[in-house]
């Protein structure tokens, strides 16, 4: 199996300390400054420092983060053998 890098988005509550991860996944090979600053919408989000939150009425809501995950992707004969398991 290949073993592939995959980043996605992080919600973190700062007031109930939940945590919600997007289900979009981005390239591994990207930065971090661009997929958040691919979020950044002017009056929805802010920045402060280098973290992007969700600000509401004046609040911050959420911090947006990246994290990294990782997934293995099965290759050709990977295919192959479960194919002749299943014989």
């Amino acid at each position: 199996m290949k073993r592939i890098t995959v980043k996605r988005i992080v919600y973190h509550n700062p007031n109930s300390n939940e945590i919600f991860i997007d289900g979009h996944e981005y390239d591994g090979h990207l930065t971090n400054e661009n997929i958040l600053g691919a979020f950044h919408e002017y009056g929805y989000t802010q920045w402060d420092g280098d973290q992007l939150w969700i600000i509401k009425d004046g609040k911050y809501i959420y911090r947006l983060t990246v994290e990294e995950f990782t997934q293995y992707q099965k290759q050709w004969y990977d295919h192959i053998l479960d194919w002749v398991k299943r014989i």
